[in-house]
């Protein structure tokens, strides 16, 4: 008998936890969605995509045997963050300024490529080819969404 008693509070205890968390839970997210910027009004949804794809690749970009590589692609990694984080916030000057790093550092992994085993060139190209396509897909549509603006 005292284990049914032992297993009925514990039952007890842990429904009680549980609907005290996820409502927690559910209050916090609603506190985490309203404290979010608005910032994102002005993208496009196929900016938000490309912007994503971009952040995508920056979080899964390979770690290659040659050091330089590494270095150059941390680099990148980071400029590509501070792009996509001046695009968030419309900061064209750190857009600008962002973008020039990201050319400089993809220039220099350009001429790094030629030092590197076939596999890892292939696949670092393909990273930078996905990274190249998705900044231009995401210039492109944000000059829209602005020349859509400046028309109306």
């Amino acid at each position: 008998m005292k284990s049914f008693y032992k297993l009925l509070t514990i039952i007890t205890i842990t429904a009680f936890l549980s609907e005290s968390c996820s409502t927690n839970a559910a209050a916090s997210e609603q506190l985490h969605v309203e404290m979010l910027p608005e910032t994102y009004d002005y993208l496009s949804p196929d900016a938000i995509v490309y912007a994503s794809s971009i952040s995508n690749l920056v979080a899964t970009f390979p770690i290659f045997k040659n050091d330089a590589v590494n270095k150059e692609t941390s680099d990148l990694k980071n400029a590509l963050t501070e792009y996509l984080l001046a695009v968030r916030t419309f900061n064209q000057v750190s857009k600008h300024k962002s973008l020039e790093d990201v050319e400089k550092y993809y220039k220099n992994i350009q001429k790094l490529r030629k030092s590197m085993q076939p596999d890892d060139d292939e696949l670092l190209n393909r990273y930078m080819v996905k990274i190249k396509t998705n900044i231009n897909l995401l210039e492109a549509a944000q000059s829209k969404v602005e020349q859509a603006t400046v028309t109306y």
